[in-house]
């Protein structure tokens, strides 16, 4: 066996113990990562790889090292405003005091720590429990403590009302501190005693990791264990809606949030003409994300996922008659979706995909409703297809109707449907 055809052996081994102990998908897109973890691991311990890998299965300690190593903890303040803006526009003035919200999966805690910034500012009594299996990300988050670079996207006066200059650092000050605690916690784990008072949970880019299975035995936890009117907030490029119908989405302007489906209400829409229950999972959302310049194109396919059900009572006016051929088929697949039929909406779709075969956007809608009517195979070529586009169209392309989506956050989407 060749030494390259041993490492690799190695870092399969790797990858099997850590899709069993967190979760980790074994994705093509995460295979890169989990090399350099690998060896920057056993460099560190001073092993060659398979001695590293025999003491790995059995050392818990080195274990957390490697899962410190692999996990991605690449975040921001106030990343995806406007999922913040809903929160205390639509969300916090609902929530019995004191708010108790979980950043799930928080990195290293600059979402729980925009979270009690909003808390501090709108005077709000309230704390945050931020958690994640990384014991590093855990340790910044208590302490802290960011560089220039980190704070950057931060308005001056944010800066100057919660940090404390520190040498090169910002430190965030104790009143807002004091508002986050932090615990270690595996997703695959029961949920932690100190989350179950939580009325908003924020898991935002993490389930993108998990598998199908996985991500639903997360949710049903979720929908088990805490209140039904909580509020769950996923990632702008993340998708629920293959892995569970216990949540339903619903559209608050710029964004989604999710909330627990009530028995009677909401419950997943049927194809036309069809008489038994529809397939397990709700269909793609709707978004509305006009092109700019056309207020009357219609909304597209957001890389979200779900949709908020539709009883027949709240079925949509008839669709209005846009200027353009795509939009027209736009709009019809987008009612379609809405009304439930997936077929006449893969049929618009794929219209609209042959009229623009370089849009990504008219793929990935095409991808989500050919996944949505149960042709998985044809779904992921339509998902080839986008993933195509994109690259194509260069990594600071942003596709009209979908502003406020990075094209990394798409491309991730895509390789999980690959």
């Amino acid at each position: 066996m060749t030494h390259s055809h041993a490492f690799e052996t190695v870092v399969d081994q790797a990858a099997d113990l850590l899709h069993l102990r967190i979760g980790l998908r074994q994705d093509k897109t995460l295979r890169g990562r989990l090399r350099r973890a690998v060896r920057e691991e056993a460099a560190r311990h001073g092993q060659d790889p398979t001695a590293y890998l025999d003491r790995l299965m059995v050392d818990a300690e080195w274990l957390q090292g490697l899962m410190d190593r692999v996990t991605v903890q690449e975040t921001g303040f106030f990343r995806h405003p406007e999922q913040f803006e809903v929160l205390v526009r639509e969300v916090l003035p609902n929530v019995p005091r004191p708010v108790r919200i979980w950043s799930a999966g928080c990195a290293n805690g600059q979402e729980a720590y925009t979270l009690a910034m909003l808390l501090e500012e709108h005077r709000i009594d309230g704390s945050v429990i931020a958690t994640d299996l990384s014991t590093a990300a855990l340790r910044r988050t208590a302490a802290g403590r960011y560089s220039g670079r980190e704070v950057s996207g931060l308005s001056p006066n944010r800066i100057e009302r919660h940090f404390t200059r520190t040498g090169d650092n910002w430190e965030v000050k104790k009143s807002v501190r004091a508002r986050v605690g932090t615990l270690h916690h595996n997703l695959l784990d029961p949920l932690p005693p100190e989350v179950l008072s939580c009325q908003v949970v924020f898991c935002r880019n993490v389930l993108i990791y998990l598998s199908p299975e996985q991500v639903r035995l997360f949710l049903d936890r979720i929908a088990r264990s805490l209140t039904p009117t909580t509020t769950l907030v996923i990632g702008a490029a993340e998708t629920i809606w293959q892995a569970s119908d216990r949540f339903r989405a619903v559209n608050m302007g710029d964004t989604f949030i999710y909330r627990q489906r009530v028995a009677g209400l909401g419950s997943a829409p049927r194809r036309a003409g069809q008489d038994e229950p529809a397939r397990r999972h709700a269909a793609p959302t709707a978004t509305p994300r006009p092109r700019s310049g056309n207020p009357t194109r219609a909304s597209r396919v957001a890389p979200g996922g779900s949709t908020r059900s539709i009883t027949r009572a709240e079925r949509p006016p008839a669709a209005p008659e846009p200027a353009e051929p795509a939009d027209r088929l736009e709009t019809a697949g987008q009612y379609a979706i809405a009304a439930g039929d997936y077929d006449a909406a893969v049929v618009a779709f794929r219209k609209w995909a042959y009229l623009e075969p370089h849009d990504p956007v008219a793929q990935l809608n095409l991808g989500l409703a050919l996944e949505a009517a149960g042709d998985e195979g044809s779904a992921r070529r339509a998902f080839a297809a986008a993933r195509r586009a994109l690259t194509d169209a260069g990594p600071d392309h942003t596709p009209a109707g979908l502003e406020g989506y990075a094209a990394a956050e798409l491309l991730k989407l895509l390789d999980s449907k690959a």
